[in-house]
């Protein structure tokens, strides 16, 4: 969901918003507080409809009174709101969200599950022949000789692994949150490929540079991290929330855990994900900045 546009006039608004739902593009109209003087914002529920609802935006602007934007849109797909409400339908998105943020996508929920049980099953991993199975190699020959032979699973499967109950807690905590954001957000479909890249890399870089006796989903929340925390900063429109202090914790404890002082850290998945999440963030708010969506 995407604002593109935000009227001074409650007369314009109506007209480009009509105008889009007799395109077929789904969009909501929410109308400004005493604060912002009344201005009336337009919200795109289908990012893939935003190129062209900002295409006929642009048209709107050059010239708000060709005849071909006077269509407003029909009573019975407008919900009536009290007469002090001017006759269109009037909510808060931003509360909304606010309210929704708290529950976990579909995704989501499923690899909390699927993390708690596999750190259940493997007696909190101390299952070695289990646990053994989630390693992305059980050799220590460093050529991924499982993997090479078919084992392809292996790449990602030790974003599953857990080794005691805060290590589990926290990164399940960190999924719910993160995880839960980006998948209400962009979509399931972009979440769960958003997860496989950023395992993929993470357990890769962990891998090379320090064995293969290593699992946990902080690789993946710290690619979470990341890209939430960029998209906060250079791509507000997308409502992602993280609280400074929050970000301030989680970087410190990225640069902490290099020191040793927790013991054995996955660093280089940390690593790895942080910078895919960053970059990924980065250029989804470029594209963004740049018009493109």
């Amino acid at each position: 969901m995407r604002c593109v546009a935000d009227f001074d006039t409650e007369n314009h608004a109506l007209k480009f918003w009509g105008f889009l739902k007799q395109k077929g593009i789904d969009s909501s109209l929410e109308k400004g507080d005493a604060e912002s003087s009344g201005s009336c914002q337009i919200w795109v529920l289908d990012e893939d409809q935003l190129s062209l609802a900002f295409s006929y935006l642009n048209e709107f602007k050059s010239n708000p009174d060709d005849p071909k934007f006077s269509t407003a849109p029909k009573k019975d797909k407008i919900e009536e709101a009290p007469p002090k409400k001017r006759g269109f339908k009037e909510f808060n998105l931003r509360e909304k969200w606010q309210k929704t943020d708290r529950s976990s996508g579909t995704m989501t929920l499923s690899l909390i599950i699927t993390c708690v049980a596999v750190f259940l099953l493997s007696g909190m991993g101390k299952n070695t022949e289990l646990v053994g199975g989630f390693f992305i190699s059980e050799k220590l020959n460093g050529r991924l000789s499982e993997v090479s032979s078919g084992q392809i699973w292996r790449l990602f499967t030790p974003i599953f692994l857990h080794f005691n109950f805060l290590h589990v807690l926290f990164n399940m905590f960190w999924l719910h949150d993160l995880g839960g954001q980006i998948e209400k957000r962009k979509g399931p479909k972009f979440f769960i490929s958003f997860i496989l890249i950023i395992a993929l890399v993470s357990n890769l870089a962990q891998f090379v540079l320090s064995g293969p006796a290593f699992g946990g989903m902080s690789g993946v929340v710290y690619g979470l991290f990341g890209y939430v925390w960029v998209k906060t900063r250079l791509d507000p429109a997308d409502s992602f929330r993280l609280d400074p202090m929050v970000a301030m914790i989680m970087f410190g404890f990225f640069l902490v855990c290099f020191t040793g002082v927790f013991g054995g850290i996955a660093n280089w998945a940390h690593a790895g994900g942080l910078v895919v999440g960053i970059a990924w963030g980065y250029a989804s708010a470029f594209r963004w900045n740049q018009g493109r969506g």
